[in-house]
């Protein structure tokens, strides 16, 4: 029987590796690893373990211990490729406490799978990697199809190691009148429970749209093998669909959008069909109905060409949400959304919906071209903080307004505004590159910004920085970029891929209800986890003293393991600017 699935990289490695010399190598690589723990004297040589791009810049890092050479090695036939001298060691930075000394093979670039030996002090093998042209297309791949694994309302992947049965039929009752309901089955799963929210759901399938306004011609039909592959429709427009409708579904009949659809309080965990809470609707809030609105007409404008009835009920729904927001210019409720007394989990609130209205107007003029919206923006955008703009999340959406607003044919009239805007972004690109030279691991976070989400954090300041790349074509904003993509898929201090079955080692447990209660080999693959978190500690216990390695593979810990659609709509996003569509093969399988 075949299963229609991505291949993962430690799938591949073993079909290539079927020769036992090659493979007695792998495993002598892992053993060498296997003592990893979260010290900062751990030894150890970090890198991509997706791989590498031929023809890039190709570095790898030897932490915590004195090398003087190193080896890089293919696996195939152990021969050795090219060797040469480590750089010395950086002094320990304040987030990981790690030294790190830079090794750097650019000049590599035959396809292969390979892994690093250095000698010295220690004599360290390095994970494996790939070199190849179009090293993330799997990558990608796998993450948009981790969305199917999220529905909610229906069954799920029969065809595939991780199916469940149809879902939550029931949503759900008014939480302010139990009395009344309201049809509203559908959607993803948020994260790794079984909670939706409007404004999440807004901002990753908005995530998932620009993924394929940025690298249309990689997104195809029959790649990613869901249920309506074969339609000729980009299945990634399919998947997001899925998520569309449901949003459709959250409007009230004055264009409002319900808050959220979540159980009134935790109970545990179980699988989706046998989740037993009740699910409720909550009130409508300005900011989820602003977000709807801007994904609305993006969605709309993405697919009249392949879906023009969907299309144009999207047309409508945007439009009478933007009515709303008019009549109501105001923050809805009074200073954001907040969960009422006794319920606790998500809240989404967002003390300002300022953001979330400009990225409608932008969204909204490039879909009717009305004056209406483009004044709204031009303003009103001066309102926002530019000196500051903050990485994108359900609270924050001024990058993708701003990205919105630059990428818009704007009368010459405005042509002040657009210069104000860029310089504003350039200077926000900038500020993020300098973050990045204190990092030993080159990523983009401050010592600050390791809570809850960082890894997403990371790659929102790729997302600015890949818009900077756009406007300005300066490579270095791009090259940056990529780095921090290095560091989710390995080259961290956890020498660990933070997306589940990318890489080949990555996560194991995250926090996600169905991987862990499902007794699957593998969790749900293409999930990015949250990452870090020393701002919030499970039982108040931390485990390292520096930011950077607050974080554990363990399933308990949702502060630092959990996944969630924002997070990985994100990695999409920022994994789509590296992919190109130059892959023999539309559509991957392996045999279970």
């Amino acid at each position: 029987m075949r299963e229609k699935n991505h291949l993962s990289e430690n799938r591949l490695l073993k079909i290539l590796c079927s020769h036992v010399g090659l493979y007695m190598t792998f495993l002598v690589s892992i053993i060498a690893l296997s003592g990893c723990d979260q010290s900062s004297e751990n030894q150890f040589i970090a890198l991509n373990l997706v791989g590498y791009e031929a023809g890039s810049i190709k570095q790898a890092y030897v932490v915590n211990t004195e090398s003087a050479h190193f080896e890089i090695v293919r696996l195939q036939d152990s021969e050795v490729v090219f060797s040469g001298r480590v750089e010395a060691h950086n002094e320990p930075d304040s987030i990981s406490g790690d030294r790190v000394a830079i090794i750097d093979f650019s000049i590599v670039n035959n396809p292969g799978i390979y892994v690093i030996k250095t000698t010295g002090s220690t004599n360290l093998t390095s994970h494996p990697f790939n070199i190849r042209e179009n090293v993330y297309h799997d990558a990608l791949l796998t993450t948009v199809k981790s969305f199917y694994f999220h529905r909610c309302g229906m069954a799920v992947g029969n065809e595939t190691d991780w199916s469940y049965p149809i879902c939550h039929l029931s949503d759900a009752p008014f939480y302010n009148d139990p009395n009344n309901s309201k049809q509203v089955t559908g959607g993803w799963h948020d994260a790794g429970d079984y909670n939706k929210f409007s404004g999440n759901t807004a901002l990753s399938a908005g995530l998932l749209l620009y993924a394929y306004e940025l690298n249309s011609e990689f997104f195809l039909d029959q790649q990613l093998d869901i249920p309506e592959s074969g339609n000729g429709i980009p299945d990634i427009l399919d998947e997001v669909s899925w998520a569309l409708k449901w949003l459709l579904n959250m409007q009230r009949d004055d264009g409002a959008v319900f808050h959220k659809v979540s159980q009134e309080k935790w109970t545990g965990e179980y699988l989706p069909a046998d989740d037993p809470s009740t699910r409720y609707i909550f009130d409508v809030s300005s900011a989820a109905t602003a977000s709807f609105a801007a994904v609305a007409a993006l969605g709309s404008r993405h697919l009249t060409e392949y879906n023009p009835t969907l299309s144009q009920e999207l047309y409508r729904a945007a439009n009478k949400a933007w009515e709303f927001l008019v009549l109501n210019p105001d923050n809805l409720p009074e200073g954001g959304f907040k969960n009422p007394t006794g319920v606790t989990g998500g809240e989404y609130g967002d003390t300002s919906d300022l953001d979330e209205r400009l990225w409608a107007a932008m969204e909204l003029y490039k879909l009717t071209k009305s004056d209406d919206h483009l004044r709204f923006f031009i303003d009103n955008y001066k309102q926002i903080n530019l000196t500051e703009i903050p990485p994108i999340s359900w609270r924050d959406a001024e990058s993708l307004a701003l990205r919105a607003f630059l990428s818009s044919n704007t009368p010459d009239i405005y042509s002040n505004d657009r210069q104000t805007v860029r310089a504003h972004v350039m200077n926000h690109a900038d500020s993020i590159l300098k973050v990045q030279k204190s990092n030993n691991y080159r990523n983009l976070l401050q010592n600050d910004e390791y809570y809850w989400g960082s890894n997403s954090v990371g790659l929102a300041y790729a997302f600015d920085l890949i818009h900077a790349y756009e406007i300005s074509g300066k490579s270095e904003y791009k090259r940056a970029a990529n780095d921090q993509l290095h560091y989710i898929m390995g080259r961290n201090p956890h020498n660990l891929s933070q997306v589940t079955g990318v890489g080949f080692v990555s996560v194991k447990n995250p926090y996600h209800q169905l991987s862990e209660m499902g007794n699957f080999n593998e969790p749900v693959p293409g999930m990015l986890v949250g990452g870090a978190n020393n701002h919030l500690l499970l039982n108040n216990e931390e485990i390292s003293s520096r930011p950077a390695k607050n974080y554990e593979d363990t399933f308990k810990n949702y502060l630092v393991n959990e996944p969630a659609i924002n997070f990985t709509a994100i990695f999409a996003f920022v994994t789509s600017a590296f992919s190109t569509s130059n892959e023999n093969s539309n559509e991957l399988t392996t045999s279970k």
